[in-house]
């Protein structure tokens, strides 16, 4: 996703204006998360979204995020979202180590291609996660569970965890409002 993301940010294409996306992963994540195809195309549910390659580029790229709101059960019937699942197609890299690496080309109708290469995986200690997108995908994931304020108030408890000298005082504001 990370990938897909970026060039979301970088050259934010319109999801009517694409022709293709190709994916080039890992041959473990080829059958993993693109097959069956009937399944990871049309997700019958949000959970089956959680292992469909073709689904979260084009919900990233719908959305610009990749957040629990694109994973719901409501939003698997997006038509714009399964419009450029359509347009998923994949490669196989055998070079490429399990789930860090990944390769996307974004195609746009008008002839424009847009790609990425990515050898780690966002997150992974070779290349950590900038604070702020931490902070951002944790406020829109307790979005509608929690105030902005109470949300707030989690980050700034975790930013200083060292200083909490009961873990009950972090589980109440992690408690539904």
């Amino acid at each position: 996703m990370d990938a897909v993301l970026h060039l979301k940010r970088q050259h934010n294409p319109k999801p009517e204006d694409i022709r293709e996306v190709i994916c080039t992963v890992s041959p473990g994540q080829y059958h993993r998360n693109f097959e069956p195809e009937s399944v990871k195309y049309t997700p019958p549910n949000g959970y089956s979204t959680l292992s469909s390659i073709p689904y979260m580029v084009a919900a990233a790229l719908a959305e610009g995020r990749a957040t629990l709101a694109e994973v719901s059960d409501e939003k698997v019937k997006d038509p714009r979202i399964l419009t450029i699942a359509r347009k998923v197609t994949r490669t196989v890299d055998p070079s490429f180590e399990d789930y860090r690496s990944a390769s996307v080309t974004i195609k746009m109708k008008d002839g424009r291609m847009y790609q990425h290469d990515q050898k780690a995986a966002l997150g992974s200690p070779d290349m950590p996660a900038p604070r702020e997108m931490i902070e951002d995908k944790f406020l829109a994931n307790v979005d509608g569970f929690l105030s902005k304020k109470r949300a707030q108030a989690v980050i700034d408890t975790v930013a200083n965890l060292e200083e909490l000298h009961r873990v009950a005082a972090l589980m109440r504001l992690l408690r539904k409002e």
